[in-house]
């Protein structure tokens, strides 16, 4: 009598896989990765207090270069959703990663607002691919037990790797007498332009792993229709994480369910057919409400997040230089910030080295409060991930709503300086509800829409995040009181919205 072979679905193929080295691996990259994008996109907020004189830039400038960078995501996002839902997670990548390196790097020539801003576009176009992607590509070697807490701890070294940029702002960017003369270019190679380098760096290198060490997502191939791709995968994996043989895995056949014939025959189909099958689906029933309250809250953090992040810098310093001028002195942010501008104004109509607002390096303890904010988000993140399966999603993303929105109101009014900016970092830490509702994503959509979705959502994030740069930097000099009542509506009625999503509230033992 012949032995029936068992058929395993492909969840509970990934679940003998077993959990282990190549688990940790995979989370400790996929945080890289993140980190990346983060010090690719932001990097340009920390030099342009220094640049602004050298570029000639105005505050319009700067929320210009604060926000080009997401503008070029917003317009990548549905492309690089396709792309990696019909080509693969690793494929789409690795160009990305490669790209913006490259893209950063020749920014770093810049001598004009136009031409900074260009490649800042570009260097978004790409950057928006890694950022939006990997949180499907790692969730996808993951059982639904481990897969929400997996993607917070990645975030938690997210976080930590974020580091990497206050640590090279306080090893290059104050180096004055840094300078390296192109006569080719008449460029002065200094300390700024060394900064976004490096901050680049960490892209190409991990570029560099993914070639080696990573393979593609097992529910990818899957999709696809390759179930012999999806088994050399899965045995790989197992050999990585348990030390044994390839042919101990107990998992010889898959089920066929409908995503798996659904891959075969899309696979048999045309680019345009990729194209609406991808996106048409995620705006009808059922998908339709869940990806517009993605988008809604997405948009809503990333405004605040990101775009109040954008002049985080500025601000930080301003305070500091404020405090040591005015040692026993009161005054809201908005009053900090209406004392330079008289300063400016007094001084000079134009912007020019001479000016005294021409700040040539940052102060310490503007790094100090980068580096806080982002040791905050590695700690409420790793907090998060020990939680998270115990307290379901919702309670979470409700605290760190009112906690943020709240702290908007309390800048409009609080009178010490310093205290403001620690308030302020409360305000930014609304970015953790990000992957909160990225991890969400994941797990509502199928697998050959679930790069799309989690990437349209990211779309509408980084809109948010334009918006919220430019409205800062229009409204911030005129209007600077009003300025925090913006995140206050936004993250509260997020809040709110946040009781529509399924299985929110579900709990994992």
């Amino acid at each position: 009598m012949s032995k029936v072979i068992k058929e395993y679905s492909l969840e509970d193929a990934i679940a003998c896989t077993k959990y282990g080295k190549f688990n940790y691996f995979m989370i400790f990259l996929s945080g890289l990765v993140l980190a990346c994008g983060m010090m690719e996109t932001n990097c340009i907020n920390i030099i342009l207090p220094i640049a602004q004189c050298e570029l000639n830039l105005s505050n319009v400038h700067k929320g210009l270069l604060g926000s080009v960078g997401y503008i070029g995501i917003i317009l990548s996002s549905h492309f690089w959703g396709f792309m990696a839902d019909t080509r693969g997670r690793k494929r789409v990548i690795v160009p990305a990663l490669m790209l913006s390196f490259v893209f950063t790097v020749i920014s770093t020539f810049s001598k004009t607002f136009w031409f900074l801003a260009l490649f800042r576009f570009l260097n978004g176009f790409c950057v928006c691919a890694p950022q939006t992607i990997i949180y499907a590509f790692l969730g996808e070697f993951h059982s639904t037990h481990h897969r929400s807490r997996v993607l917070i701890i990645a975030s938690v070294v997210y976080g930590l790797f974020v580091l990497i940029m206050p640590i090279n702002g306080i090893a290059f960017l104050n180096r004055e007498n840094w300078n390296l003369y192109i006569p080719g270019l008449n460029l002065n190679y200094n300390a700024w332009r060394i900064f976004m380098f490096m901050c680049s760096l960490p892209s190409f290198i991990c570029a560099v792993v993914m070639i080696f060490f990573v393979p593609e997502s097992p529910k990818f191939k899957y999709a696809q229709g390759d179930e012999a791709g999806t088994l050399q995968i899965l045995q790989k994996i197992f050999k990585y994480n348990t030390g044994k043989s390839v042919d101990e895995y107990e998992v010889k056949t898959l089920i066929k369910d409908d995503e798996f014939l659904k891959g075969t025959e899309v696979n048999s189909k045309g680019f345009f057919y990729f194209m609406w099958s991808q996106t048409v689906p995620l705006f009808k029933s059922p998908h339709l409400k869940n990806q517009a309250t993605a988008c809604f809250l997405q948009f809503g953090i990333c405004v605040v997040s990101n775009g109040f992040w954008t002049f985080f810098p500025e601000i930080l310093n301003k305070v500091s230089l404020w405090t040591e001028d005015n040692p026993n002195g009161s005054a809201t942010v908005c009053g900090v910030l209406d004392y330079f501008d008289r300063i400016s104004t007094n001084s000079s109509i134009a912007i020019n080295e001479d000016n005294p607002v021409c700040i040539k390096k940052l102060e310490f303890s503007t790094f100090q409060n980068i580096a806080m904010l982002t040791l905050l988000y590695s700690v409420f993140w790793f907090v998060i991930s020990v939680v998270i399966n115990k307290t379901g999603k919702l309670l979470i993303m409700v605290i760190v709503a009112a906690a943020s929105g709240t702290s908007s109101i309390l800048l409009m009014f609080i009178q010490v300086p310093m205290a403001s900016v620690y308030i302020y970092l409360v305000l930014l830490l609304a970015g953790l509800n990000m992957s909160i509702v990225n991890t969400s994503t994941v797990e509502l959509f199928p697998t050959t829409l679930r790069a799309m979705a989690v990437s349209i959502s990211m779309m509408a994030g980084r809109i948010g995040s334009v918006a919220g740069s430019n409205f800062v930097g229009v409204s911030i000099k005129n209007f600077c009181t009003y300025t925090w009542l913006l995140p206050t509506i936004l993250l509260f009625s997020g809040g709110l919205l946040s009781f529509t999503i399924p299985n929110i509230n579900k709990r994992i033992k």
